[in-house]
């Protein structure tokens, strides 16, 4: 079976879903302006992966789902590299959980491209970083981009942005000249404040010798007063303003899109349904929806009379009330998906 399409109407996840459950056995291959890429499955498993010269394939399905709109073909036909068979579900889970959480690096490091710096102040007196985040430290203050950072360290897009936001979230780094942090999490250098850490904030002031017992020195380090850039006090809490967190125009944009196309995807793939609908294959979709424990008196004569419907927004209009939930969403992306591939092939 061949099967291409766009991933505006048929998002990657349901093809893959597909091919899976099917059982498939050929090269898909993903391109669109965010990116490209091939996935090559073996009875419905995943035995390899590329994109430019990332090959793993949680990386590779990650850098596949930021795709937003492109195209998409599956080709039986193709050459199967060797490679060891990988279950679909727990490699496309921990992409999608890696795609969530690129989200929230994004809106705080927009891109490689953006510029990156020590901050001018430290957050409080004393700052301990893991020796990998110390690694980062020193990377940045060579100055330049995230993308000088990722050069310097070896690292990928994902990893050097997300070692960057950890930096920045710490308050020792800014992005673009903005250093962003949770300020709730600042301790706050205050008279009436008995805790261990303002205790040894004061021990320090007397004594520059800094000692921590409890503290294995190959996993932190305390940042050195010549890379702290000022040997001014924190500021007075009172004097302290909370910065929130701002989305960058690039990814409000992408936010924005990624939301405009889910409300077109719903459309789109009952819409599709709907034009590929007729009396002949109308029992073939009846079949499906029964497996999904549909009412199938119902189904058949909505999905009859909607076969026979004159244009597709009638058969589209008429077939909502099986095919989508409340919200107007697909009630089973995968099943449309199989049904359309089942009738073009």
């Amino acid at each position: 079976m061949s099967l291409q399409g766009s991933l505006d109407g048929f998002p990657l996840p349901d093809v893959l879903a597909l091919l899976a459950s099917t059982k498939k056995r050929g090269e898909l291959r993903v391109a669109g302006h965010q990116g490209a890429g091939r996935v090559w499955m073996a009875d419905g498993a995943v035995v390899g992966a590329q994109s430019g010269s990332t090959r793993a394939p949680v990386d590779v399905l990650f850098q596949l789902l930021r795709v937003d709109t492109g195209s998409f073909t599956f080709d039986p036909q193709a050459d199967i590299p060797p490679g060891k068979p990988n279950d679909l579900e727990p490699l496309l889970a921990e992409a999608r959980a890696r795609l969530t959480e690129w989200q929230a690096i994004e809106a705080v490091v927009p891109s490689l491209a953006a510029g990156v710096e020590l901050v001018d102040e430290l957050p409080s007196p004393k700052v301990t970083v893991s020796a990998a985040q110390w690694r980062v430290l020193r990377a940045v203050a060579a100055g330049g981009t995230v993308d000088d950072v990722a050069r310097t360290l070896d690292l990928d897009e994902f990893g050097a942005c997300q070692a960057v936001k950890r930096l920045v979230d710490l308050g020792i780094v800014s992005v673009d000249g903005e250093g962003v942090y949770d300020t709730d999490e600042v301790e706050d250098d205050d008279e009436d404040d008995d805790s261990e850490e303002v205790a040894e904030a004061e021990a320090e002031d007397e004594d520059d010798t800094d000692t921590n017992d409890d503290t294995d020195p190959d996993d932190l380090v305390t940042i050195p007063e010549h890379l702290r850039r000022s040997r001014r006090p924190a500021p007075e809490p009172e004097r302290e303003r909370e910065r929130p967190l701002r989305r960058s125009p690039m990814a409000e944009a992408a936010a924005r899109r990624r939301r405009e196309l889910a409300q077109q995807k719903a459309s789109d793939l009952v819409g599709a349904t709907a034009a590929a609908l007729t009396p002949e294959n109308a029992a073939a979709l009846v079949r499906e929806l029964a497996d999904l424990g549909t009412d199938g008196r119902q189904a058949a004569q909505v999905i009859e009379a909607a076969s026979r419907a004159a244009t597709t927004e009638e058969r589209t209009a008429a077939l909502e009330g099986v095919l989508a939930n409340d919200e107007g969403e697909p009630r089973n992306r995968a099943l449309l998906v199989k049904f359309l591939s089942s009738v073009r092939s």
